[in-house]
């Protein structure tokens, strides 16, 4: 079972094409003769990419809310060719209904690409009718947060056309993997599955913790968050819920200032990575997503004080929730309004 769901997360049935890094799969699964696309809240350098630089291409991206499909359908038109979303968000945790979303793609003619970084093994998108899976293979499926790189995930024939010696993207901007780094990520592999049942096992166990102490975290393990339901209906069961969670401090101060006590306790880094052995934290809005203009960050829902966590694989989570909780009271944040510890 673990070999078959670690082959199907990044989809056994397909064909894998390894690449550089993160950004370079994503315009893997472009190419140039693609006119529309659809997207929604991004980290700032994807934001930037499909935003600035794909149009000078002739690829134009819409942005819409892909929880709202009748939004997403509407924004359909004749010349889409991809509809591109995130399984699970980032940094706002949304899970995004891969076969609904699939349904509008393919009724447009369209492909569904997912981006699949955030849950590997957990989620297989191809079995819920994607047509291109990306990872970022620096996160998760490494997991050692000493290599960049990213894959795409299809068919032959789709692959194929990547390669395609005449113009396949692939073969002719060059953003293929070294076969050193290739095969470190290889042996990474084999301990993926073990990783994500700690990842995801400290994740909820600090989640749970912290929403009985009334604070405002976001995790998709949560039956409190809005789409556990349904993320509970497409995950594979036995690789839990995934390492990443959110916590809202209030505002940046706050958050910066419960950050700085985290790192001195040796919770964890303030890195903006995410799939380490470590627990990482950041503030998206002051990092990944903030070349995001602030209008978007706030349409978006991304507030100043939200910080994103990357949980790790420590032993003994119950001894780093209280060091957490001294942190946080040390740091003046405080449970919502209204709740008490």
């Amino acid at each position: 079972m673990a070999s078959d769901a670690r082959n199907e997360s990044l989809s056994r049935p397909a064909i894998r094409q390894f690449v550089l890094c993160h950004r370079h799969a994503a315009c893997a699964t472009v190419g140039f003769p693609i006119t529309h696309r659809r997207a929604s809240a991004w980290p700032s350098i994807r934001h930037a990419l499909l935003k600035n630089l794909l149009p000078r291409f002739g690829v134009n991206a819409r942005f819409v809310d892909l929880c709202n499909h009748d939004a997403v359908r509407a924004a359909m038109t004749p010349r889409t060719r991809v509809l591109y979303c995130e399984s699970l968000s980032n940094p706002l945790l949304e899970v995004s209904d891969l076969p609904a979303l699939a349904a509008i793609a393919h009724e447009s003619g369209a492909r569904l690409v997912v981006d699949n970084t955030f849950t590997p093994m957990i989620l297989s998108p191809l079995r819920h009718g994607a047509d291109v899976v990306v990872h970022s293979l620096t996160k998760f499926v490494n997991g050692t947060s000493d290599c960049v790189a990213g894959c795409v995930v299809s068919s032959r024939d789709f692959i194929a056309q990547l390669n395609d010696i005449n113009s396949g993207p692939s073969m002719l901007l060059g953003p293929v993997l070294d076969s050193t780094r290739a095969a470190s990520i290889l042996k990474n592999l084999h301990s993926l599955h073990v990783r994500l049942r700690q990842h995801g096992a400290n994740a909820l166990h600090l989640a749970r913790r912290l929403e009985a102490l009334g604070y405002p975290v976001h995790y998709p393990g949560l039956a409190s968050h809005p789409h556990h339901t349904l993320l509970g209906g497409l995950m594979n069961p036995g690789y839990g819920w995934g390492g990443m969670l959110t916590l809202d401090a209030g505002d940046h101060a706050a958050a910066n200032r419960l950050m700085t006590l985290l790192q001195r306790d040796k919770v964890g880094y303030l890195a903006v990575s995410l799939g380490y052995f470590k627990t990482l934290f950041t503030t998206p809005g002051h990092s990944t997503s903030s070349e995001i203009p602030i209008d978007e960050r706030s349409a978006a829902g991304l507030r100043d004080g939200l910080i994103r966590f990357s949980i790790g694989l420590d032993e003994d989570i119950a001894q780093t929730m209280i060091r957490i909780e001294s942190c946080l009271a040390e740091a003046n944040v405080k449970p919502a309004d209204g709740a008490h510890p």
